[in-house]
């Protein structure tokens, strides 16, 4: 008996290391493994291959059972599945071992709404509230679930905790009393409404729901008040007036408001009207504004721009005219009479107003600018520089006027000339992009390409965000990458254009520009359609767009899909100069050409010299045709 006991006093002895031998299992190398198994369920994950992923998981839980981790990705895996079984299993596992888990009461949250159950799912809300107290927009969320589910009773107690802090923000208190309507809790509701207007009086939702408190009860005078006081207090607001609008609208009256001696909330009213199609109640309002015989130029001013965005050219010359009389003296007022004028191309009043408007204030340059630039319009160009020379008699000179002045010149092709316009004016404003700007135009003109690269990469440096100068100065750097090639102005030039489209992807110019100089380089072919095809996508109508097109197929060889596109060029060219016509003719008698139709080429190349005389290539394309 004696020898039994100390056997298995043995045995019980040897029980406890042997559990720690070479052949029992390490802890830290499960863990290892299980590891293993996650990555394999990630990977599987990115290909949404979710099935893989659990086998994956299930395997790493099995080695390593008690991570939330794991658990909790199997039950994402299983919700993908649509198995809400298996996924609430295995997420009520995961907060088992870690109940602070938001990720899984978030998903479990989805689940139940998903299945309908609303009171687990309110349980799951509540749960995250405990550990997000400060999540605002869970308690509205919270108490639609609750009257989803016909629990409306549990509302009151969990608005009274929120209502309770004081760090709760208007927003969500204004959500509450929102709710608090709905659910016939009126007088809680308007007393939330009242306490934020007098505390918090931005806050937008505030004004709207009292204002729908009142039409609920039939106060209507009183929901007018309160759209009116809000619009008032937040001007950069539609809300309110839209609100306002649309209530004016029901009954088809504005009688209720022209007794508001703002003349500016009228104004934004009459628009809001208008924008919703109520026109005869918006022109009410406009011709209440101006019968009021407003005493600021602003007042005269908002009438008048609704019925010039109305088209009616008549009633905005009629109601300047009452602006005029009564203040003869505002500039203001000439100068948008003028710019009026000119939206209609009645260029010649336009640069009457602009002169009445000197007649009265002249030491305001701007008048200058604007009459010169309505002469512009009228192609009096003498007329337009004489105008700006008298500008700059006026001190200090505005560096505005040498910029128009120069770009007179510049379209009477006077580029020299010009130069000495744009130079005075860096000299007067040194940090403005844009006489740098015109500088290096004409500088490009006369092809004086260093200098010219020069200000207009300093006027892209001026201002980063001006896609013109980069435009420019891309096609600057590509011509005069013709002219002296190999000196590195392709690769700045291809640079430029990348940099524009980074800025503005959709500049279907820039789109074009980039893409036929590829075509006519015969580079980077594949690129140049696809960049072409955008620009043709944006501007369907363009043929220039279907003209770099169509050279860039070309290029490639594919002629069928060339001459496709070089006939809709031809087809929309209509309104192109002769030069740029010259240049469809020419590309499309190309593709004739190589289509072996050599009657047809010819005529598309004796239709390019007819507009290009001197036009050597065309020439020397049509004399074998020509030749006996």
């Amino acid at each position: 008996m004696k020898t039994v006991l100390l056997m298995l006093t043995l045995l019980a002895a040897c029980a406890a290391p042997a559990s720690r031998g070479p052949f029992a299992p390490d802890q830290t190398a499960l863990q290892r493994r299980a590891m293993h198994y996650f990555v394999k369920a990630k990977v599987a994950e990115e290909q949404k291959n979710y099935h893989a992923a659990i086998v994956a998981l299930r395997n790493a839980a099995d080695l390593d059972p008690t991570s939330p981790t794991i658990l909790g990705r199997l039950a994402y895996n299983y919700e993908e599945l649509d198995d809400f079984l298996m996924a609430e299993a295995f997420s009520r596992k995961a907060l088992k071992l870690d109940p602070r888990q938001l990720p899984m009461r978030y998903l479990r949250f989805r689940l139940f709404e998903r299945q309908d159950h609303h009171l687990r799912a309110a349980g799951e809300l509540e749960a995250i509230l405990d550990l997000q107290p400060d999540n605002w927009p869970l308690y509205s969320i919270l108490a639609r679930i609750y009257l989803e589910a016909g629990h409306q009773q549990r509302i009151t107690r969990i608005f009274e905790r929120l209502l309770s802090r004081d760090d709760a923000p208007p927003e969500a208190r204004a959500n509450v009393a929102a709710i608090f309507t709905r659910t016939g809790h009126q007088d809680k509701a308007e007393a939330i409404y009242r306490k934020l207007i007098k505390e918090a009086p931005h806050t937008e939702d505030a004004w709207l729901g009292m204002a729908d408190l009142y039409l609920a009860r039939g106060q209507r005078a009183e929901a007018i008040r309160c759209y009116r006081q809000a619009a008032q207090l937040l001007p950069d607001s539609p809300n309110p007036l839209y609100a306002l609008a649309q209530l004016l609208a029901r009954v088809g009256t504005v009688d209720e408001v022209l007794s508001d001696p703002d003349a500016s909330f009228l104004y934004r009213l009459g628009v809001t009207l208008a924008e919703i199609e109520q026109h005869p109640l918006a022109t009410r309002l406009f011709e209440h504004i101006v019968g009021q015989h407003p005493n600021t130029a602003e007042g005269w001013l908002q009438p008048a721009r609704y019925y010039l965005q109305s088209g009616d050219p008549q009633r905005v010359e009629e109601i300047m005219a009452q602006a005029l009389e009564a203040m003869p003296d505002s500039s203001e007022l000439y100068l948008f009479l003028g710019a009026a004028r000119e939206k209609f191309a009645r260029y010649e009043e336009a640069a009457a107003a602009y002169q009445q408007g000197l007649e009265r204030r002249p030491h305001l340059t701007e008048f200058y600018v604007r009459w010169g630039f309505a002469l512009e319009k009228l192609e009096r160009w003498d007329e337009a520089v004489e105008v700006y020379r008298r500008g700059l008699s006026v001190q200090p000179p505005d560096p505005e006027l040498y910029i128009r002045w120069g770009i007179v010149l510049g379209r009477q092709k006077r580029w020299r000339e010009a130069l000495g316009c744009f130079e005075r004016a860096v000299a007067l404003d040194s940090l403005d992009s844009e006489p740098h700007l015109h500088w290096g135009i004409a500088l490009q003109k006369l092809e004086e390409w260093e200098p010219a690269i020069q200000q207009l990469t300093r006027a892209a440096e001026l201002d980063e965000d001006d896609t013109y100068s980069l435009f420019y100065l891309g096609s600057c750097l590509e011509q005069a990458a013709g002219h002296r090639p190999g000196a590195g102005y392709l690769e700045q030039a291809i640079a430029t254009f990348k940099q524009l489209l980074g800025l503005n992807p959709n500049d279907a110019y820039a789109l074009n520009y980039l893409g036929y100089l590829y075509a006519d380089r015969a580079i980077h072919l594949d690129e140049a359609v696809e960049l072409l095809q955008r620009a043709v996508a944006l501007e369907p109508e363009n043929s220039a767009f279907f003209d770099s097109l169509g050279w860039a197929y070309f290029r490639l060889g594919r002629l069928d899909e060339a001459k496709e596109h070089l006939d809709q060029a031809l087809a929309k060219m209509e309104t192109y100069q002769g030069e740029e016509q010259a240049v469809i003719f020419d590309h499309a008698g190309d593709v004739a050409q190589a289509l072996g139709r050599h009657g047809e080429a010819r005529q598309h190349w004796l239709r390019a010299l007819e507009l290009v005389p001197e036009n050597a290539t065309v020439q020397h394309k049509l004399q074998p045709l020509t030749t006996p």
